[in-house]
């Protein structure tokens, strides 16, 4: 009975009754261990930075490795960067490949040298026969004796009337004389030594040196050597030197030294050339070039100052006018209006033009320029009078065009 009555109870008990007994916490899961995938991955990016980051530094090192190898051959670049540079300009200032070519020799650049040589003879240019003798020295230089024979050949038959003849001759008897024998080191440093050795002569005594000095014009040395024997005649007083460097001017050389002797004979006061001297080199010869080299003396001859380039050496010196003898201005002036009144060529007429504004010969450019008909040539003419400011002639031209 009391067992029933006990049941009867729990079932009477009110539902909020059981909402108060207490029910025990779920225990939170079990930690489940990553997949082996995902570990993988984590790592993988780990290893993927890391690699990242030493091949950053790698690259680093690598850059400055290579900012090291510029830094060393910085200079190599430079040097060929201002070769080019100057051949460049060269071209710029209207240079030619025979130019070019003379330069590189100077420079005893000789493959390259012959490769502009070899352009002026293909072009049978006007300095073929002159490229023809300086490719052969080039290859004489470089030890190819054959080589240099068969293009000397080829001057002596292409050329018959070449005034690169008699050096022709020296230099195939100096290459016979070599015949077999390859170019030694030390003989490619003899040119040097003989300019060291020109050099101190011009200090010295140059006088004692004439024999000497004339040798290195007759033999087979380079041009920058016989350009270097010139300058050294020039210095000196003595009246054999004066003879030989006026041969030379006359023709007596080959054009390339004319063209050299012709620029010292004109600024050598009273040992050098006067202007009817420099008038008659101009008349007897047809060379374009000789015919500018003289017109360019003549403008130098007027000044008091001359520029002059010898081996390395390039400057403004005194002559020896200012020292003594005053240079004859009108009669340079009047030489130079002689010969743009006879000469037909445009370029010649330039050159010309180009020297009495050189003198600052305002009245002379005025009176050319009034009778010249070829409007390139006046607007040269009026365009250099425009700077002269200060010469009244010059600018009583520039009113009167005006007006």
């Amino acid at each position: 009975m009391k067992r029933l009555m006990t049941i009867a109870a729990v079932l009477v008990i009110p539902a909020s009754a059981w909402a108060q007994v207490p029910v025990p916490p779920t225990p939170p899961p079990a930690p489940v261990a990553p997949a082996p995938w995902v570990v993988n991955s984590l790592e993988l990016q780990e290893a993927m930075e890391r690699a990242r980051l030493a091949m950053d530094e790698q690259r680093v090192t690598m850059d400055s490795m290579k900012f090291d190898f510029d830094l060393q051959t910085t200079g190599v670049r430079a040097a060929e960067l201002a070769r080019e540079a100057r051949e460049v300009a060269l071209v710029s200032m209207g240079g030619s490949a025979y130019d070019m070519g003379i330069s590189l020799m100077s420079r005893r650049d000789y493959e390259r040298a012959i490769v502009r040589f070899d352009q002026v003879i293909a072009q049978k240019a006007a300095r073929a026969d002159a490229a023809l003798y300086h490719k052969a020295y080039a290859l004489y230089r470089l030890g190819r004796g054959s080589d240099a024979t068969a293009t000397l050949a080829s001057l002596k038959k292409d050329f018959p009337k070449s005034a690169y003849l008699k050096d022709a001759s020296v230099l195939e008897a100096a290459v016979r004389e070599s015949a077999g024998q390859p170019l030694r080191p030390e003989q490619a440093d003899d040119d040097e030594l003989k300019l060291l050795a020109l050099n101190a002569l011009q200090h010295s005594d140059p006088e004692r040196a004439l024999p000497l000095l004339e040798g290195v014009l007759n033999g087979a040395n380079s041009l920058q050597l016989k350009q270097r024997a010139i300058f050294v005649l020039a210095q000196s007083t003595q009246p054999r030197a004066r003879q030989v460097l006026m041969d030379l001017a006359k023709g007596a050389g080959n054009p390339d030294l004319q063209r050299y002797a012709i620029r010292y004979v004109a600024s050598g006061g009273r040992q050098g050339a006067t202007t009817a001297e420099l008038r008659a080199i101009y008349d007897s010869t047809q060379d374009a070039d000789i015919k500018r080299a003289v017109i360019q003396a003549l403008g130098q001859s007027g000044n008091m100052f001359t520029y002059v380039t010898a081996g390395e050496f390039t400057g403004v010196r005194p002559t020896r006018a200012a020292a003594g003898a005053k240079p004859d201005n009108a009669a340079v002036t009047q030489e130079l209006l002689s010969i743009y009144q006879k000469e037909q060529d445009l370029d010649l007429k330039k050159a010309i033009i180009s020297s009495l504004a050189r003198q600052n010969s305002g009245e002379a450019l005025v009176a050319i320029a009034r009778k010249e008909t070829n409007m390139t040539l006046k607007r040269d003419i009026v365009s250099r009078l425009s700077t002269m400011s200060k010469n009244k002639a010059a600018m009583d031209y520039m009113l009167e065009i005006i007006k």
